[in-house]
């Protein structure tokens, strides 16, 4: 069973923090939403889409690899 640090991290503060763009198609971003809030609704944390965009990638640079793993192949598919 794969574990991943959970301890809640402070979101960065505007001032000297790094901005990243990730832009979706209005259909994923609605697919995305829902998910968000049903994840809110199931855990009864407030995530917002940054936080979850944080965590996974966090949890894709784990010493387990296996998200890197599911990516990497992934990448080796779309390539073929």
């Amino acid at each position: 069973m794969t574990t991943y640090d959970t301890a809640p991290r402070p979101v960065p503060k505007a001032k000297g923090s790094i901005p990243t763009t990730v832009r979706f198609d209005p259909s994923e971003s609605h697919e995305i939403d829902q998910w968000i809030l049903d994840l809110r609704g199931s855990t009864g944390v407030r995530w917002d889409k940054a936080e979850v965009i944080r965590e996974l990638l966090r949890m894709a640079r784990a010493s387990d690899g296996i998200l890197r793993d599911a990516l990497t192949a992934r990448a080796t598919r779309a390539d073929a």
